[in-house]
C-alpha cells in the first residue's frame, strides 16, 4: 500500500518583516508602514505627502521623503502599487515618473521591490479585487486595528504593505510544504495551489 507523504507546516516566522507600502501619484503620493511577525500585522506609521510646484520638484520631493521614510522606519521591503490609467496617456506617464522617484530612494536604501495591481490589493485586504475605495479603508483599518479615520491613498498605500505580508506567508508555506510558487504546469500545478489553500484554510 502507497504511503502518503507527511506534509509539515513551519511555525510562523519570529523575525518582524517591516513593509513600506506606496500608492504613487505625483499630486497626492499614499505611504504607510506595516510589520508582520508570526501571522500578525500592525501599522508603525502612514499618511500622504501633497506635492506642489513644478513637476520636477514634485518628483524630488517625492523621492527625498521616501529616503526619509526609509532611514527614520528601516523597512525590510517596499511594497509599490501598480496603477492602470486607462486611455489618460499623459496621466500614465506622470504616475510613472512617481513610481520612478519611489523606486529610486527604494533602491538607494537597499529594499528589495515588490509590485502588486489594484486587484491583487483588494483580494488580499478585502477579499474582492471589486472592493471600494471605502471598503479598503474600512478593511485595512479593521486589520490593523486602527481607530483613526484613514485618507484613501494612507488606506491603499497600507493595503499594499499587507498585500506584502500575505504574500510572503504564502511563500513561506509553500516553501514549508515543498510547492514551487511558480513553474509547473497541469493538472501537477493546479494540485499545487490546492494543497497550498488548504495550509493557509487551517491557519
Amino acid at each position: 500500500m502507497e504511503r502518503k507523504p507527511v506534509v509539515r507546516v513551519s511555525a510562523p516566522a519570529t523575525v518582524p518583516l517591516r513593509i513600506l507600502g506606496v500608492d504613487p501619484g505625483t499630486v497626492v503620493l499614499g505611504w504607510g508602514v506595516v510589520e508582520s511577525i508570526a501571522g500578525r500585522m500592525r501599522r508603525i506609521a502612514s499618511g500622504t505627502l501633497r506635492c506642489t510646484g513644478a513637476r520636477a520638484d514634485r518628483l524630488a520631493a517625492i523621492c527625498d521623503t521616501m529616503r526619509a521614510l526609509c532611514a527614520e522606519h528601516r523597512p525590510t521591503a517596499l511594497s509599490l502599487e501598480q496603477t492602470f490609467v486607462g486611455n489618460n496617456v499623459q496621466s500614465a506617464f506622470r504616475l510613472g515618473e512617481a513610481r520612478g522617484a519611489v523606486m529610486v530612494a527604494a533602491s538607494g536604501a537597499g529594499l528589495a521591490v515588490a509590485e502588486y495591481s489594484p486587484a491583487q490589493i483588494k483580494v488580499a485586504v478585502a477579499g474582492s479585487g471589486r472592493a471600494s475605495k471605502a471598503q479598503m479603508q474600512l478593511m485595512v483599518a479593521r486589520l490593523l486595528e486602527v481607530a483613526d479615520a484613514l485618507a484613501e491613498d494612507e488606506a491603499d498605500a497600507l493595503g499594499a504593505a499587507i498585500c506584502h505580508a500575505h504574500a510572503g506567508q504564502f511563500a513561506a508555506l509553500l516553501a514549508s510544504a515543498g510547492i514551487a510558487a511558480f513553474g509547473g504546469t497541469g493538472r501537477g500545478r493546479r494540485g499545487g495551489w490546492r494543497s497550498a489553500t488548504a495550509l493557509l484554510a487551517r491557519r
